[in-house]
């Protein structure tokens, strides 16, 4: 095999020449000076190869530019993106990004990615494809009416299976799994309730608000047993929360507002440090929570990260199927 050679001013040299230089080097054999000059390798060369970080000093086959995240922060993306569909927790492109951002920003690393969007660059999104084969964005399916209006057969044995290998996995009983739900309640009627009048009449009156209605969020929590339930968080649309808005609600209930009157990703961990507090899960008594799909759970890094952290497992419903697969939309809140 031919031996590639590097020519400089102070003559020719080997990459053989350069290893054999560096590990005298960093074994303490011989001075920086002394060891340049012994192999004909220019000295800023040689410094430059033995603190850079460059791959072929410190052993790595792989030559030429590093990658922007190290190789083992974005397996650790891989992974997190595979658990996260396995969950039902898909991911578009803009999320991949976004969860790129977000883990070099947790783990203080630094990046060229843009802070103003909060999001890596396409380049990087290419690469990474590359990186990973088995990874893919797909087009889905046209939605037909019948699974938009409903269920997917297939979604919901998968669903279920899924539900039944993490209950025998962890040896779930009823009081650990819990369903986490919110709806958005106005403040005013929308419509005014039936009265009783002369037959015939061609007009009833009845006194009505001329107000629009706010919307208010509750976030309201279960467990599968009947024997707990989390207190509220109440989510008013205002700039700031008066003392007042929490007279009359139950004890330890979290009254908070936004811009909207929904549910942020903020206001999610928010609530998921009072979930766990509540339910002081164990590495030996795992919790099992079922949520739907909303932004603010499944596209939440520091949410889904805190989760992991006290052993709470995360299970998102099948898309287009809350209607019929939430339990607290089911029994609470079509009631209420």
């Amino acid at each position: 095999m031919a031996v590639s050679k590097i020519t400089s001013k102070r003559g020719c040299w080997t990459n053989d020449d350069l290893q054999r230089a560096i590990e005298a080097y960093r074994n303490g054999d011989i001075g920086l000076n002394k060891c340049a000059a012994t192999y004909g390798i220019p000295k800023a060369t040689l410094k430059r190869h033995f603190d850079n970080a460059n791959k072929f000093a410190n052993g790595f086959e792989k030559l030429g530019r590093s990658t922007i995240l190290p190789a083992d922060v974005e397996l650790e993306i891989h992974n997190l993106v595979l658990k996260l569909e396995a969950v039902f927790f898909g991911m578009l492109r803009k999320d991949l990004i976004t969860l790129a951002f977000e883990v070099a920003e947790h783990k203080a690393l630094n990046h060229p990615f843009n802070k103003d969007k909060g999001q890596a660059g396409k380049k990087w999104y290419y690469k990474f494809l590359t990186r990973f084969p088995d990874l893919c964005l797909r087009q889905p399916e046209a939605t037909s009416m019948s699974r938009a209006s409903g269920f997917n057969l297939g979604d919901v044995d998968r669903f279920f299976n899924l539900l039944e290998n993490l209950i025998k996995d962890h040896c779930l009983k009823a009081n650990n799994i819990h369903n986490i739900d919110e709806s958005g309640i106005s403040t005013v009627q929308k419509k005014c309730q039936r009265l009783l009048g002369l037959k015939g009449k061609k007009q009833i009156g009845s006194i009505a608000s001329a107000e629009r209605g706010v919307n208010t969020t509750v976030v309201c929590c279960v467990n599968a047993g009947g024997t707990h339930y989390v207190p509220p968080m109440i989510i008013f649309k205002r700039k700031r929360v008066p003392d007042e808005l929490g007279d009359g609600a139950p004890e330890g209930s979290i009254i908070t507002c936004s811009d909207s009157g929904w549910i942020n990703s903020e206001l999610f961990v928010q609530w998921m440090r009072m979930f766990i507090s509540h339910v002081k899960p164990t590495k030996d008594d795992k919790v099992l929570l079922i949520l739907d799909g909303h932004k603010s759970h499944t596209k939440n890094l520091e949410a889904i990260q805190l989760a992991i952290d006290n052993n709470v497992i995360m299970l998102s419903l099948p898309p287009l199927t809350t209607h019929k697969l939430q339990p607290l939309d089911k029994a609470f809140f079509k009631p209420l």
